[in-house]
């Protein structure tokens, strides 16, 4: 389950697949959230709980919420800028052991990670990175490839190598909130993870990617609308079970009042809108970007679910999922 606890957040990253809601700075209720996590552990079966944002180490009570979800039996996690919001929440946090982090890493220097996130992000981030690990905290790398970083991919594996990092999250920047004039073709991103595939060989960090377009037979063809596995909780109260379509008006399946989930029927939800047979297995993906939809049909090519990766680890392919 992620929880986007806040829209608030000391970046304008140029992909950032929030948008416009960032300017609104809406936050959740304590109360709300307590109410949620007990849910979570008492009627839904959750495993683990990852907070989101914005930046969600600017949330006022972050640390309470943390301790919170490992009261409850929890895995808690945190995705987070690694700034300045990051280093007060490894200061000041004093639960019985520390949630593990998603730190993002959009550059292997300076110059490509502050064209994505801002100037002297990436000097912030390698030093609260080093600061985090030496008060043991496990961390992991998300980076987020387009057309302003994509040069730069294999040497930011390389860096997540060098930190000390756990694993790294590959993802496909798509057409949502700021990123519609970023997003790489079929082909650049087809050749961009055959490449890093490649050459992870020589990599000693596991890399779960996002193949994203992949052959129409042959891989698994997971949707998390359809398998009703996975929940995004945003701070306006809506709740969706896909990222692809948060941008989309009036289609998330659920909405939380602060003390429950309610459904929304209707053939504009995402539900509504997964439940006719894709030609190109992604459902969401004619709705949110019908361009795109064309050209992996007349591929002859798949787009795979958003959260589905393929681990990497000194190039051999360990599982699909």
């Amino acid at each position: 389950m992620d929880v986007y606890v806040t829209y608030r957040c000391n970046l304008r990253c140029t992909h950032c697949f929030v948008g416009d809601n960032l300017s609104t700075a809406q936050s959740f209720s304590y109360e709300s959230l307590t109410q949620l996590v007990t849910e979570a552990q008492r009627c839904w079966h959750t495993e683990e709980i990852t907070f989101l944002g914005g930046e969600p180490t600017l949330y006022p009570r972050i640390a309470d919420a943390v301790r919170l979800v490992q009261r409850q039996g929890l895995r808690a996690r945190l995705v987070t800028n690694g700034l300045h919001g990051f280093r007060a929440f490894v200061d000041g946090f004093d639960g019985p052991h520390p949630p593990v982090v998603g730190v993002s890493i959009d550059g292997s220097n300076a110059e490509t990670h502050d064209a994505v996130r801002g100037r002297r992000a990436f000097e912030r981030l390698i030093a609260n990175i080093a600061h985090a690990r030496q008060r043991g905290y496990q961390l992991f790398g998300i980076t987020s490839l387009s057309r302003v970083n994509a040069h730069d991919a294999v040497d930011i594996l390389r860096l997540c190598e060098r930190l000390g990092l756990g694993w790294v999250n590959v993802h496909y920047v798509s057409n949502r909130g700021f990123a519609p004039d970023m997003v790489l073709s079929i082909s650049e991103w087809q050749r961009l993870t055959e490449d890093i595939e490649e050459r992870s060989a020589a990599l000693a960090i596991d890399i779960r990617l996002e193949r994203t377009f992949v052959p129409a037979q042959g891989h698994r063809r997971s949707c998390a609308v359809r398998s009703h596995d996975n929940l995004l909780f945003l701070p306006d109260g809506r709740v969706f079970q896909c990222p692809m379509f948060i941008d989309v008006p009036d289609a998330h399946s659920y909405t939380w009042s602060g003390s429950s989930l309610a459904g929304r029927p209707g053939s504009r939800t995402e539900t509504g809108l997964c439940s006719a047979t894709s030609s190109v297995h992604c459902p969401a993906l004619r709705h949110v970007n019908p361009h795109l939809h064309t050209a992996v049909a007349e591929a002859g090519l798949e787009m795979s679910c958003v959260l589905e990766k393929t681990r990497l680890s000194r190039g051999m392919v360990i599982d699909d999922h």
